[in-house]
């Protein structure tokens, strides 16, 4: 698993903007593996409902840290 996050600069209202790249490179000889495999098909939209809405839960988060570290509040 790689996980980049690139600064875009502001945005209209002054708002920093980042893009963050995520890849997932998986191998195994291992038969569950095989299996899995076969069944990424018929599973990988849930699989793809369920990682947007961490991404939106995690960008919210990273959002709600980053208002607290530039206004002082941060607890650390």
């Amino acid at each position: 698993m790689e996980t980049h996050a690139t600064p875009l600069g502001a945005d209209r209202d002054g708002v920093p903007r980042t893009a963050v790249i995520e890849a997932t490179v998986a191998v195994s000889g291992r038969t569950g593996f095989a299996l899995a495999r076969r069944a990424a098909s018929a599973v990988r939209p849930a699989m793809r409902l369920v990682a947007r809405r961490l991404w939106k839960d995690d960008l919210a988060y990273a959002e709600r840290r980053y208002l607290l570290r530039t206004s002082g509040r941060w607890p650390g």
